[in-house]
């Protein structure tokens, strides 16, 4: 269950971040995750209180409320504030693969070498092949679409130095997000999926709306003017960051962190029909390919 929980955790994750690189053109990176974060830190208590969790909080030890929030922190308040940043001048179709295989490398080393994780050759090809899968499908369109610009002018420039900027963000996010799955594999103890989420995003909510105050109290209050943005961030704080955290914190407890965030890398394979369905994009022989080695790494990891 912990292996079927991290899939449906990442194409959640991948259709959450469409409809975000999509809501960056008009809404800040801080507002953006401030907003969803305070969302779905409202909708929880009343999740929590449903799935019989509640208890599990005030027997845990401090050891373990400390690992939970400190996640939080890592992973949304710091990790997806800077991966919206990064959407925002990369493009979903370069900062999202870099971002995952970043994630995929650090966890997987940090797993074996900080928690001891056992780690077989058939979970290490497929997470190459679901790595070489994903460069197949994305790379291809990423070339397609990109616009010619003379070289040395000041549009190149500019276009550089933001590029050089959004790789180093990249990374960035690539250790937040492994150090928050990371302690959240390591100290989370006896605490449930709902419980430990409970703890994880208001954690992160605090976070940013406290610096989203401080900074831009203006770029909060924007969303608002639109209903439509308002309404697009709230289905995002529903879908990906209620929904998908709890599944992805299931995940982690059932399958490891490993396993996970291999998993948790075929995310893109929901953008491929969205692509051609809504956008009528080509099914060309490299995406096909592409799709059959990332089921292909699929099945190596879960066996």
């Amino acid at each position: 269950m912990g292996e079927a929980a991290a899939l449906v955790a990442a194409f959640t994750w991948s259709a959450t971040s469409v409809a975000m690189a999509r809501l960056t053109m008009s809404v800040t990176p801080v507002a953006m995750s401030t907003l969803r974060l305070v969302i779905a830190s409202l909708i929880l208590p009343f999740v929590l209180l449903f799935s019989g969790e509640t208890g599990q909080l005030t027997a845990a030890p401090m050891s373990a409320l400390v690992a939970m929030l400190g996640s939080g922190i890592l992973a949304y308040a710091i990790g997806d504030t800077l991966y919206l940043s990064a959407l925002k001048r990369l493009g979903i179709q370069k900062a999202f693969p870099i971002t995952m295989a970043l994630f995929i490398l650090l966890t997987v080393i940090g797993g074996i070498v900080w928690l001891g994780e056992d780690f077989s050759w058939t979970q290490a090809v497929g997470g190459v092949a679901v790595g070489a899968g994903i460069f197949l499908i994305v790379i291809p369109r990423q070339t397609a679409v990109a616009a010619p610009v003379a070289p040395g002018s000041p549009v190149r420039r500019l276009r550089d130095s933001s590029q050089v900027v959004g790789y180093s963000i990249v990374v960035l996010v690539g250790v937040f997000w492994a150090a928050a799955t990371l302690w959240l594999a390591d100290g989370r103890g006896d605490l449930g999926p709902f419980a430990a989420s409970a703890l994880r995003t208001p954690a992160g909510a605090v976070g940013m709306l406290t610096f989203g105050l401080v900074t831009a109290p203006s770029q909060l209050a924007a969303p608002f003017k639109r209903r439509e943005l308002i309404l697009g961030i709230a289905a995002v704080a529903v879908v990906g960051t209620l929904f998908g955290s709890l599944l992805y914190v299931y995940a982690v407890g059932e399958a490891g962190p490993g396993k996970t965030s291999i998993l948790n890398a075929c995310a893109p394979l929901l953008a491929l029909p969205l692509s051609i369905l809504v956008l009528k994009e080509p099914f060309t022989r490299l995406v096909a390919a592409g799709t059959i080695v990332c089921v292909a790494g699929i099945v190596l990891v879960v066996a």
